[in-house]
């Protein structure tokens, strides 16, 4: 009996280790990169060391049509990034105050990025591949982060943090 019920678990097992492996074969061949950051670093050659003191730097990279960028920056040491690939993609970013960081990274159409940020040290990010997916971060206060990833069709995230 015992050996019959051994038999049955090592088959459940099996089943699942290959129903697994099946699925992660079927996963999509995007990912994430490594540091969001410092993807943007390298695409738009802006090492951080080379920034001079006190400004405001935003960068941006459209391909496709009708892809809309929205970047407004107030205070001093904020950087915003935006890279688009696609069609129809928008992306806002605002930001007061000192020392924040602003990317959107899309690939595919129809994607929305909105990032608002108030105060010192906040970091938002948003990392969107495939359709219509639609994200939003909403930072106040000192020394944040937020990160939104979404791959896929028609997803939507929200993140608002901070003092009130």
């Amino acid at each position: 009996m015992k050996q019959k019920m051994m038999f049955v678990v090592l088959v459940f097992l099996m089943v699942g280790l290959f129903s697994n492996a099946s699925a992660l074969a079927h996963e999509t061949g995007f990912g994430l990169p490594i540091d969001l950051g410092d993807w943007f670093n390298d695409f738009f050659h802006s090492p951080e060391e080379e920034a001079e003191p006190f400004v405001n730097l935003a960068y941006v990279y459209q391909e496709g049509n009708d892809n809309s960028s929205d970047q407004t920056q107030q205070g001093e040491d904020n950087r915003a990034y935006v890279y688009q690939n696609g069609d129809a993609n928008v992306a806002e970013q605002s930001q007061s105050g000192v020392g924040n960081w602003a990317g959107t990274y899309q690939d595919g159409n129809r994607n929305v990025s909105v990032i608002q940020q108030v105060g010192m040290g906040l970091w938002g990010g948003i990392y969107q591949v495939g359709d219509a997916n639609t994200a939003r971060i909403q930072q106040s206060g000192e020394n944040y982060s937020a990160q939104i990833t979404q791959i896929g069709t028609g997803n939507s995230a929200v993140i608002v943090q901070g003092n009130k």
